[in-house]
């Protein structure tokens, strides 16, 4: 079911009329539906699109109603007057990057996770399953195909999309590192997705971090090579480093650190200089705001992680996006990964 489907499934038909035409309070709207939360989620999820338009005179304090646009802090009010824009083609468009830590493990909560936020695309890393046994058929079922790039016990990548995944490619292009499952890209909507799982590094003097400096200098010639100025063009997934002080609980404790080391820090700079924009920066500059927790230490219970997890989008994608989150509900359920979701919403 689409959304259109879903916003006028939860609206009762005499109000489908006047919200074109005369418009409908928030108030009547929300206490006609039998299903008010859902109908909300969906009001939000137009107004983000630009399908409704809200008008707010502040109840009656100004004579002319004011035009309420939408920003991630909006909140609506009873007296709040909802237009539903018939005319207005753009859809919402929701990309994820999510690092599942093994997707047969985590599959219940993945598909109930898909049920919920409806995403367009989701890239998942750490997925730890050969190919022949990736959850093809379950993910179907959710309503979504998937491209994969996987091996036993470690690694792994995959695209899930609920539209056609075009011009896959497994692994670099230059046939760097096959023997790890760490990089997968494809077309979605017109829109080139590169899903990277970046080694950790184990620590700084190990043969490990030597590694994963290596593959990020891979990376970067990859990614000058993928990004066309052109076209809307994204890289995600779990980058395994920090890119600044407030992504990090303790920076001084951290600096030096892997996951927070000048080297690393120079060459996702140099990364990020071809043009991309961490998107999620964009609308959320508090410290603090992490993507990942070490169960070991139930960080996650003493909010002590990092923010290791983005998205990154060239100039033609970070136009159209409207939001872009850390979604830290589902690390709060049973049997998580130590990820948490980071989730963009774009207007095409």
């Amino acid at each position: 079911m689409n959304s259109q489907e879903s916003f006028g499934t939860l609206i009762p038909d005499p109000l489908k009329k006047k919200l074109q035409q005369e418009g409908v309070s928030f108030a009547e709207l929300r206490q006609s539906s039998s299903a008010a939360e859902k109908l909300v989620e969906q009001i939000y999820r137009y107004w983000r699109s630009g399908k409704l338009r809200i008008e707010r005179n502040w109840n009656g304090i100004f004579d002319q109603p004011q035009n309420i646009p939408y920003s991630n802090s909006a909140c609506l009010l009873p007296d709040d007057r909802l237009y539903l824009e018939s005319s207005n083609p753009h859809q919402l468009w929701k990309l994820a990057t999510w690092n599942v830590n093994s997707i047969r493990t985590r599959l219940p909560l993945i598909l109930q996770w898909l049920k919920e936020h409806n995403p367009d695309v989701v890239c998942l890393q750490e997925t730890k399953v050969e190919d022949p046994l990736f959850p093809v058929w379950d993910l179907q079922q959710a309503g979504y195909e998937s491209a994969f790039f996987g091996q036993k016990s470690y690694n792994g990548v995959a695209i899930l999309s609920k539209h056609p995944i075009q011009d896959v490619q497994h692994g670099f292009r230059n046939g760097y590192d096959p023997e790890n499952a760490r990089l997968i890209a494809g077309t979605v909507s017109g829109v080139r997705l590169v899903n990277v799982y970046v080694p950790q590094g184990q620590n700084t003097e190990s043969d490990k971090f030597k590694y994963k400096l290596n593959f990020f200098a891979e990376l970067i010639q990859e990614i000058q090579a993928e990004n066309n100025s052109d076209r809307s063009f994204a890289i995600m997934g779990d980058f395994n480093i920090a890119p600044k002080a407030e992504d990090v609980t303790n920076p001084e404790e951290m600096l030096n650190k892997v996951s927070f080391h000048p080297k690393e820090h120079a060459l996702l700079a140099k990364l990020t200089e071809t043009g991309l924009c961490d998107l999620f920066r964009k609308f959320d500059t508090r410290p603090s705001q992490f993507s990942w927790w070490d169960f070991r230490t139930m960080g996650f219970e003493r909010d002590e992680g990092m923010r290791i997890d983005y998205i990154l989008g060239n100039s033609v994608l970070t136009s159209s996006c409207q939001a872009c989150i850390i979604d830290k509900g589902a690390r709060e359920q049973e049997r998580p990964s130590d990820h948490a979701p980071v989730i963009g919403e774009f207007i095409f």
